[in-house]
Protein backbone atom coordinates (compact mmCIF):
# COMPACT_ATOMS: atom_id res chain seq x y z
CA UNK A 1 0.00 0.00 0.00
CA UNK A 2 1.32 3.10 -0.67
CA UNK A 3 1.34 6.03 1.02
CA UNK A 4 0.74 9.81 1.18
CA UNK A 5 3.27 12.28 1.41
CA UNK A 6 0.34 14.47 3.10
CA UNK A 7 0.02 11.16 5.46
CA UNK A 8 3.01 10.94 7.20
CA UNK A 9 3.22 11.65 11.02
CA UNK A 10 5.55 13.85 12.50
CA UNK A 11 5.99 17.23 14.24
CA UNK A 12 5.94 20.57 12.86
CA UNK A 13 8.21 22.89 13.23
CA UNK A 14 5.62 25.39 15.60
CA UNK A 15 5.22 22.27 17.83
CA UNK A 16 8.79 21.77 18.19
CA UNK A 17 9.23 25.46 19.07
CA UNK A 18 6.09 24.97 21.58
CA UNK A 19 7.63 22.20 23.45
CA UNK A 20 11.36 23.79 23.52
CA UNK A 21 9.99 27.09 25.08
CA UNK A 22 7.70 25.46 27.60
CA UNK A 23 10.72 23.10 28.75
CA UNK A 24 12.97 26.27 28.69
CA UNK A 25 10.41 27.79 31.10
CA UNK A 26 10.35 24.44 33.24
CA UNK A 27 13.74 24.33 33.36
CA UNK A 28 14.70 28.10 34.35
CA UNK A 29 12.48 27.71 37.16
CA UNK A 30 14.33 24.42 38.27
CA UNK A 31 17.73 26.32 37.93
CA UNK A 32 16.25 29.06 39.88
CA UNK A 33 15.51 26.81 42.79
CA UNK A 34 18.80 25.17 43.02
CA UNK A 35 20.81 28.36 42.73
CA UNK A 36 18.67 29.42 45.56
CA UNK A 37 19.08 26.51 47.67
CA UNK A 38 22.97 26.91 46.93
CA UNK A 39 22.69 30.29 47.94
CA UNK A 40 20.71 29.82 51.12
CA UNK A 41 23.33 26.74 51.85
CA UNK A 42 26.51 28.87 51.29
CA UNK A 43 24.91 31.99 53.93
CA UNK A 44 24.34 29.06 56.41
CA UNK A 45 27.74 27.78 55.95
CA UNK A 46 29.25 31.32 56.38
CA UNK A 47 27.21 32.24 59.37
CA UNK A 48 28.26 28.90 61.33
CA UNK A 49 31.93 29.74 60.75
CA UNK A 50 31.57 33.01 62.27
CA UNK A 51 29.06 31.62 65.09
CA UNK A 52 32.35 29.16 65.68
CA UNK A 53 35.31 31.59 65.20
CA UNK A 54 33.27 33.70 68.17
CA UNK A 55 32.35 31.01 70.14
CA UNK A 56 36.04 29.69 70.35
CA UNK A 57 37.18 33.21 70.94
CA UNK A 58 35.01 33.97 73.43
CA UNK A 59 36.02 30.55 74.91
CA UNK A 60 39.53 31.67 75.01
CA UNK A 61 38.85 34.74 76.49
CA UNK A 62 36.59 33.51 79.12
CA UNK A 63 39.15 31.05 80.05
CA UNK A 64 41.68 34.20 80.51
CA UNK A 65 39.46 36.69 81.98
CA UNK A 66 38.50 33.76 84.40
CA UNK A 67 42.12 33.59 85.61
CA UNK A 68 43.00 37.30 85.27
CA UNK A 69 43.67 39.65 88.30
CA UNK A 70 43.09 42.94 86.48
CA UNK A 71 41.15 43.58 83.71
CA UNK A 72 41.54 46.67 82.08
CA UNK A 73 39.51 48.56 79.09
CA UNK A 74 41.87 49.75 75.99
CA UNK A 75 40.57 51.67 73.12
CA UNK A 76 37.26 52.39 75.10
CA UNK A 77 35.87 49.42 74.78
CA UNK A 78 37.57 48.39 71.89
CA UNK A 79 39.41 46.23 74.01
CA UNK A 80 40.29 44.71 77.00
CA UNK A 81 43.92 43.97 78.62
CA UNK A 82 44.17 41.06 81.73
CA UNK A 83 46.95 40.82 83.97
CA UNK A 84 47.48 37.01 84.50
CA UNK A 85 49.10 35.78 87.59
CA UNK A 86 52.08 33.37 87.09
CA UNK A 87 50.12 30.32 88.43
CA UNK A 88 47.61 30.46 85.69
CA UNK A 89 48.42 27.28 83.59
CA UNK A 90 48.02 28.95 79.85
CA UNK A 91 49.54 32.40 80.13
CA UNK A 92 51.02 34.81 82.15
CA UNK A 93 51.80 38.55 82.39
CA UNK A 94 50.17 40.94 79.92
CA UNK A 95 47.37 39.76 77.30
CA UNK A 96 45.46 41.88 75.22
CA UNK A 97 42.24 41.45 73.35
CA UNK A 98 41.09 44.15 70.65
CA UNK A 99 38.91 44.83 67.97
CA UNK A 100 40.99 46.73 65.16
CA UNK A 101 39.43 47.01 61.50
CA UNK A 102 36.87 44.10 62.00
CA UNK A 103 39.28 41.62 63.66
CA UNK A 104 39.01 40.27 66.78
CA UNK A 105 43.10 39.87 67.85
CA UNK A 106 44.88 38.61 71.29
CA UNK A 107 48.09 39.62 71.47
CA UNK A 108 50.97 38.16 74.62
CA UNK A 109 51.81 42.19 75.46
CA UNK A 110 50.02 45.43 76.91
CA UNK A 111 48.44 46.75 73.42
CA UNK A 112 47.01 46.28 70.47
CA UNK A 113 50.08 46.28 68.35
CA UNK A 114 52.74 43.61 67.15
CA UNK A 115 52.15 40.20 66.27
CA UNK A 116 48.85 38.75 67.09
CA UNK A 117 47.06 35.94 66.74
CA UNK A 118 43.81 36.51 64.77
CA UNK A 119 40.07 34.91 66.56
CA UNK A 120 37.50 36.33 64.45
CA UNK A 121 37.17 38.65 61.05
CA UNK A 122 34.23 40.48 59.93
CA UNK A 123 33.50 41.81 63.32
CA UNK A 124 30.72 44.37 63.12
CA UNK A 125 31.36 45.44 67.14
CA UNK A 126 33.63 48.51 67.30
CA UNK A 127 33.42 48.38 71.33
CA UNK A 128 32.34 44.98 72.27
CA UNK A 129 33.75 45.06 75.75
CA UNK A 130 33.19 46.91 79.14
CA UNK A 131 33.26 47.08 82.85
CA UNK A 132 30.84 47.81 84.82
CA UNK A 133 30.48 49.34 88.31
CA UNK A 134 31.04 46.51 90.70
CA UNK A 135 28.75 46.15 94.14
CA UNK A 136 30.40 45.96 97.37
CA UNK A 137 31.77 42.57 98.14
CA UNK A 138 31.20 41.45 94.61
CA UNK A 139 34.05 40.43 91.86
CA UNK A 140 34.38 42.81 88.79
CA UNK A 141 32.73 41.38 85.32
CA UNK A 142 33.97 41.74 81.77
CA UNK A 143 30.70 42.08 79.45
CA UNK A 144 31.20 41.09 75.96
CA UNK A 145 28.61 41.40 73.18
CA UNK A 146 30.48 40.98 69.94
CA UNK A 147 28.52 40.91 66.56
CA UNK A 148 30.02 39.27 63.26
CA UNK A 149 28.51 39.93 60.09
CA UNK A 150 31.48 37.99 57.77
CA UNK A 151 29.79 39.29 54.67
CA UNK A 152 28.07 42.25 54.75
CA UNK A 153 24.12 41.11 54.74
CA UNK A 154 22.13 40.54 57.39
CA UNK A 155 21.43 37.09 56.51
CA UNK A 156 25.24 35.62 57.81
CA UNK A 157 25.20 37.70 60.88
CA UNK A 158 25.90 36.43 64.45
CA UNK A 159 25.47 38.35 67.98
CA UNK A 160 27.18 36.62 71.51
CA UNK A 161 26.90 38.18 74.33
CA UNK A 162 28.64 36.93 77.67
CA UNK A 163 29.43 38.15 81.11
CA UNK A 164 32.82 37.44 82.39
CA UNK A 165 33.79 37.01 86.48
CA UNK A 166 36.91 37.61 87.04
CA UNK A 167 37.32 34.88 90.02
CA UNK A 168 41.03 35.93 90.68
CA UNK A 169 40.48 40.09 90.72
CA UNK A 170 40.20 41.55 94.20
CA UNK A 171 36.29 41.80 95.00
CA UNK A 172 34.70 45.87 95.04
CA UNK A 173 34.64 47.46 98.78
Amino acid sequence: MKRLVSDERGVTLIEMLVAMVLAGIVMTGVVNIFISGTRAGADANTRLDAQQGVRMALDRLEYEGRCATIATLVSSGAGVAFSLPAWCSHANGQVTWCVTDGTLTRYIANGCTGDGEVFVRGVASDTPFSLPATASGDLPQLLVDISVNPTGQASTSATLTDAITLRNATRAS
